[in-house]
C-alpha cells in the first residue's frame, strides 16, 4: 500500500502561522493584564480621583499664570530671512521687531497690554494678535520681574531709569532700554523690543497664542 508523504514545506508554513497567532494573542493578553494591574495600583494608592470644582458645581481647571499681551501683526514667515526681506521692503514699519515662536517668525510693530490703538493709520494691512507669556519655568527671579514690568501701561526710558531696585532686574536692562529709546520711546514699541530681546535670551520664558 503506497504511503503518502506530507509536504514538509506545508508543515513549516503551518507551524509558522500557528506560532504567529499564538504570539499575537500572548502580546494582547499581556497588555490587557498590565493595564488592569496599573489601574488597580492607581486606585489602591490614590483612591478615587477628585476634580476641584467651584461652589456652583463648575469644574475648575488649574493652569500656570500667563501674562497677556496684544501685538500688532503685519506678517508671518517660515524663516527669519524672509521676515527681514519683508521689513526691508516696507519703510513704514522700520520700528518693527521679528518674534520667533516655534518655527514661525512674526513681524510685529507694537505690543500692548490692553487694546491696540486703532487711531493709527496703516498703509499696510495688519491685525491684532493676542499672545501669552509664561515665566513659570524661569529660575532667575530677575527674568520674571522684567516680564511682569512689561504689563505696565506707560513704560518708557524714564520709567526704567527711575526704578528703585535696579539690581532686581536683568543686568543688561539699562543698555537695552537705551538702545531702543534711540529710535523710539513709545511704550508699545519699547515693550515689544524688550520682550523680543528677553524671549530670545531666556528660553525658559514661553510664548504661546
Amino acid at each position: 500500500m503506497p504511503i503518502r508523504r506530507r509536504n514538509p514545506k506545508s508543515k513549516v508554513i503551518f507551524a509558522g502561522i500557528q506560532g504567529l497567532i499564538i504570539g499575537v494573542v500572548g502580546v494582547l493578553l499581556f497588555g490587557f493584564i498590565l493595564n488592569l494591574s496599573n489601574g488597580e495600583k492607581v486606585v489602591s494608592k490614590g483612591g478615587t480621583a477628585k476634580t476641584p470644582a467651584t461652589e456652583d458645581g463648575k469644574v475648575e481647571v488649574s493652569a500656570e499664570p500667563k501674562l497677556t499681551f496684544k501685538a500688532k501683526q503685519y506678517g508671518m514667515f517660515t524663516s527669519k530671512e524672509s521676515a527681514l526681506d519683508f521689513m526691508g521692503d516696507q519703510p513704514g514699519i522700520a520700528d518693527a521687531s521679528i518674534v520667533q515662536a516655534g518655527e514661525q517668525f512674526f513681524v510685529w510693530t507694537d505690543l500692548f497690554v490692553s487694546e491696540v490703538n486703532s487711531a493709527q493709520s496703516d498703509a499696510l494691512p495688519s491685525f491684532t494678535k493676542t499672545l501669552y507669556v509664561s515665566t513659570s519655568g524661569c529660575e532667575d527671579p530677575k527674568v520674571t520681574k522684567l516680564f511682569n514690568s512689561l504689563q505696565k501701561e506707560n513704560i518708557s526710558k524714564k520709567y526704567f531709569d527711575t526704578l528703585e531696585k535696579k539690581e532686581e532686574y536683568p543686568d543688561d536692562l539699562a543698555t537695552i532700554v537705551q538702545a531702543v529709546s534711540v529710535f523710539s520711546d513709545k511704550p508699545s514699541i519699547m515693550r515689544l523690543h524688550l520682550m523680543t530681546h528677553y524671549l530670545e535670551k531666556n528660553t525658559c520664558a514661553k510664548l504661546s497664542f
